[in-house]
């Protein structure tokens, strides 16, 4: 394994103003003097990436299945699965390294594998969720003004329109100046938002009381059997703790350890993810509708729904900007030698154009958020299985920094052509077990479900497959420098 001050291009020197720059952008390993968070700064980024109005909607969308007594107890524990088992084989081994995350991929996918992921995990889902998040912001700001003026919120209208895609180009222009200005953005963004899910809190529960809200039933169970409508509202925060995947890796890099990279996702991303899942929850079943744009303008008044819709629509911004910037140093590791040659602000700028051309031509896609974000854990989950048995069982939580970082062709971690089919074959079957288990967009499941939800047999069978195929084939192939033994 590489010593971590090693120079691995043969240009940059470790600790020069050149290696620092091309670490912060991904290209090197950054080195722990490097880094930029510690646990409460780490703690802080998570939280601002968590407390967006996507928390919200994920609280109101468990409402439709189930009442709040079993909604949280669903938050709680689909969340905390979900989190731990995505920030195992992302943000420890990012902790340890300095490695991006997707060039840490080719150790279990190969070079070109890498890129296939990438392009599933990250270029379909990323511009999707920016696109969301901006129309939530537009809609946050409609809302705002539409109870300033006393008159109607238009969730289609053209207002909204150009709020999201004012909502892209800031969140550009933040990302373009580097994670220095995303952290001090966090640290802003962050307390205030705790602070603001508290009051919420305090808001409903002044006009329900505790034993009220426990009492309320779900506002639209789709089923009579509600255990199986439980297991949904597990299986949706379940997905909720997945979606992290392609993103808290990169985040994980900028911290000081293993440590530091994986407990603030504890504290930060389930904490404040079921808080504001928790407060969407008991909004939507409050004041009957699960959309928090429209229940936050009720809730207290003209005075607090401007202060809270506002704050809410720039906690879109901050989640915005950290997966934005996750997205684009892992497009950086896996493009082409034109794609890295280009300036990182015009970069930025052009992954920004398709959820511009989303926000524009297919604004509904807002109301699709509920079945979008449980189709991704059909791929997250396997994701995560795969990581954690390729990092923990069979590598041992030891990576080659020059064979990730040094020429493709001749990397030790170049499996057949680039890629390692086993790693492949392990996310297709994780990815046909999640949907024979559960379909997202139909609701129907097999018997199993209502005992295994879908998100954790998706996890399971991708890891059993990819840890016994590499044994039984990989090794003896010499593939993927995996250890003897």
């Amino acid at each position: 394994m590489a010593n971590a001050d090693t120079t691995y291009t043969g240009h940059e020197t470790s600790g020069s103003l050149e290696y620092i720059e091309a670490a912060e952008r991904g290209d090197l390993p950054l080195l722990p003097r490097e880094r930029l968070w510690g646990f409460w700064e780490f703690t802080y980024a998570n939280s601002a990436l968590a407390i967006a109005t996507w928390a919200f909607l994920i609280g109101g969308a468990v409402g439709l299945f189930v009442g709040p007594r079993e909604g949280i107890a669903a938050i709680v524990i689909g969340n905390i699965i979900g989190v731990i088992l995505t920030a195992l084989p992302t943000c420890v081994p990012a902790g340890k390294y300095g490695v991006e995350q997707f060039t840490m991929l080719r150790s279990q996918f190969g070079p070109n594998g890498s890129r296939l992921v990438y392009f599933l995990a990250v270029v379909f889902l990323t511009m999707g969720w920016l696109a969301v998040l901006s129309m939530m912001f537009g809609r946050s700001i409609d809302g705002l003004t539409a109870l300033v003026s006393g008159g109607e919120a238009a969730p289609l209208g053209p207002k909204v329109m150009v709020a999201a895609i004012g909502a892209i180009l800031l969140t550009w222009f933040i990302v373009a100046k580097g994670p220095t200005s995303i952290k001090f953005f966090n640290m802003v963004i962050s307390p205030a938002l705790v602070l603001l899910m508290g009051w919420m809190m305090y808001l409903i529960l002044s006009h329900h009381s505790f034993g009220e809200l426990m009492g309320m039933k779900a506002l639209a169970p789709p089923f009579e059997d509600n255990t199986l409508n439980f297991i949904i509202a597990v299986e949706v925060n379940l997905a909720a703790g997945f979606s992290w995947w392609p993103y808290i890796g990169n985040l994980g890099r900028l911290t000081k350890n293993e440590r530091t990279a994986f407990w603030p996702n504890i504290v930060g991303i389930f904490g404040a993810a079921a808080l504001g899942e928790v407060v969407g929850l008991l909004g939507s079943v409050a004041l009957g509708n699960s959309d928090p744009t429209i229940w936050m303008a009720q809730v207290g008044g003209v005075t607090v729904g401007v202060i809270a819709l506002g704050f809410v629509a720039f906690a879109n911004v901050t989640s915005m900007a950290n997966i934005l910037y996750t997205s684009v140093v892992g497009l950086r590791q896996i493009g082409t030698s034109a794609i890295r040659g280009l300036r990182w602000d015009v970069l930025l700028f052009l992954f920004c154009i398709v959820p511009l051309i989303l926000v524009i031509f297919y604004p509904t896609m807002y109301d699709g958020f509920f079945i979008f974000l449980v189709w991704t854990s059909a791929l997250n989950s396997a994701l995560a299985g795969i990581g954690i048995a390729d990092y923990f069982f069979l590598r041992r939580q030891k990576l080659d920094l020059r064979a990730l970082h040094g020429d493709p062709a001749t990397s030790a971690y170049r499996f057949a052509g680039g890629f390692n089919p086993i790693g492949i074959v392990a996310l297709v079957v994780g990815f046909v077990v999640y949907i024979a288990v559960f379909n997202p967009q139909t609701l129907e499941s097999a018997p199993a479900f209502k005992y295994l939800t879908a998100s954790l047999p998706s996890c399971f069978a991708a890891g059993l497959v990819h840890y016994v195929l590499t044994r039984i084939f990989a090794r003896g192939r010499g593939w993927g420098n995996y250890p003897r033994g």
